[in-house]
């Protein structure tokens, strides 16, 4: 909402619509200028140039331990959609850490995500700024996770003066906030 806000208030005559989908579905929109640009994630932190912010990824509950929530030799979890990078770093990192779990709920909202990390049904997966403060960040026994990174991918073309305005400004605004 910062973001948004701080460039609506420096420039007021351009409209923004916001669309949230998976990185895989917005980088999908982007070649028939669906959208005019979309702020993906990427797990190749190596290309700096373009990255524009990095979090990781944790663990989140609504107990301070795994241990506390008792779900015993399987982990249930709330993940977004299987094409989502936290989806699959998951899977990954447990099956890496030979740990049982199943993926037992799936929203690809975070609201949604948040609320049933909160009802102690399960474990879900986001990065560490958004996690709240009600909340708790799981460590050992469950596995690291990567860190992602956050760039701006543009529509096929020269971007617009007001697009190219909206990617400055992301530039300048996200990593600070």
């Amino acid at each position: 909402p910062m973001l948004l806000k701080s460039f609506g208030t420096r420039h007021p005559d351009i409209e923004i619509k916001v669309l949230s989908a998976t990185t895989a579905e917005l980088r999908a929109l982007l070649p028939s200028r669906k959208v005019d640009l979309a702020l993906v994630s990427t797990p190749n932190l190596a290309d700096v140039d373009n990255v524009v912010r990095t979090e990781p990824l944790v663990w989140v509950g609504s107990k301070p331990t795994l241990e506390a929530h008792d779900f015993g030799d399987t982990v249930p979890l709330a993940l977004p959609a299987s094409n989502a990078m936290d989806h699959r770093a998951a899977c990954e990192a447990m099956a890496r850490a030979g740990l049982r779990y199943k993926i037992s709920y799936a929203s690809n909202s975070l609201a949604g995500l948040i609320g049933l990390a909160r009802s102690g049904l399960a474990i879900c997966v986001m990065t560490q700024e958004a996690v709240p403060p009600d909340l708790h960040i799981l460590n050992a026994p469950l596995p690291h996770l990567p860190h992602l990174g956050m760039l701006i991918a543009f529509a096929d073309g020269d971007p617009s003066p007001a697009t190219s305005a909206f990617a400055d400004h992301i530039r300048a605004v996200l990593p600070t906030l």
